[in-house]
């Protein structure tokens, strides 16, 4: 048989050979250890800021041996973030901020005190009270974290919350709220504070003492990416503060909790 009988066998069999290697590449491309190569991984750098509600666990108290419970209040983030995604679904990241806890807690309490009578006679007799403590706490956080992103544009996120409290306030007011009062012999009269002006009285503005500067907690989170630019990411996000350290040992088991809403920046280096 000549050369040019063998001509278009030997075209079939390299149209063959090519469109056999042509599918095994598509095959190899698809296969899973090569679409995890593919995926890209970079750093973040980035800032947050964000405000919250505050709830208190336990409870505190104050010189005059006051206990309180229940408080709530308002707080406010700000920092600065680093991540770092890998070649799955996660990416790890820490925070460095700044984190401000304010409660107020509130209870009313009866009392009897001495007054005296338009005919100048003293009783004794019972008044209403109510007592309000201001807790502020300025600490500084560095939250090592893992996300998850799911969904393509929504992630969750855990980490490990740890903080120094550089600064710390507690005020204790005591305000009147009986306005009058009817004596035993059928007398009016407006109530005051003994020795006092006004109806409020501070009985306590300061540091917390026995004060725990070292404050441990898991943060829990979830949010979603919205891609700015091609390198710019902007993140709403919704977290919570579980406290795993109480903050003073005047009282029991006295923490703060908070829900925090923040809205972060992140720029691909």
């Amino acid at each position: 048989m000549s050369n040019r009988n063998h001509q278009p066998l030997l075209l079939i069999l390299v149209c063959f050979l090519a469109a056999g290697a042509l599918h095994a590449q598509v095959n190899v491309m698809d296969s899973d250890p090569i679409a995890a190569r593919k995926r890209l991984v970079y750093s973040q750098v980035g800032a947050f800021i964000g405000f919250g509600s505050t709830t208190q666990g336990g409870s505190f108290t104050t010189d005059c041996n006051c206990e309180f419970n229940g408080g709530a209040g308002a707080g406010f983030v700000a920092g600065l973030m680093f991540e770092r995604l890998t070649r799955s679904e996660f990416t790890w990241g820490i925070t460095l901020g700044y984190d401000s806890r304010g409660l107020t807690g509130r209870f009313r309490e009866e009392e009897g005190v001495v007054q005296t009578s338009p005919s100048g006679r003293a009783f004794t007799v019972p008044i209403t009270f109510l007592n309000e403590a201001q807790v502020d706490l300025n600490v500084v956080t560095v939250m090592p974290y893992v996300k998850h992103h799911f969904f393509d544009i929504f992630y969750a996120r855990l980490g490990a919350s740890v903080g120094y409290v550089f600064s710390s306030g507690l005020s204790h007011s005591k305000t009147l709220e009986t306005q009058s009062v009817t004596f035993p012999n059928g007398e009016v009269a407006t109530v005051s504070l003994p020795g006092g002006e006004g109806t409020t009285v501070t009985l306590q503005n300061g540091p917390f003492t026995d004060l725990n500067a070292l404050q441990l907690g898991i943060m829990a989170g979830v949010g979603m990416e919205i891609r700015l630019s091609k390198k710019m990411f902007l993140s709403p996000t919704i977290q919570y503060l579980f406290p795993l350290t109480s903050i003073s040992a005047q009282g029991t088991s006295f923490t703060v909790r908070s829900l925090q809403f923040s809205a972060e920046i992140r720029h691909i280096l």
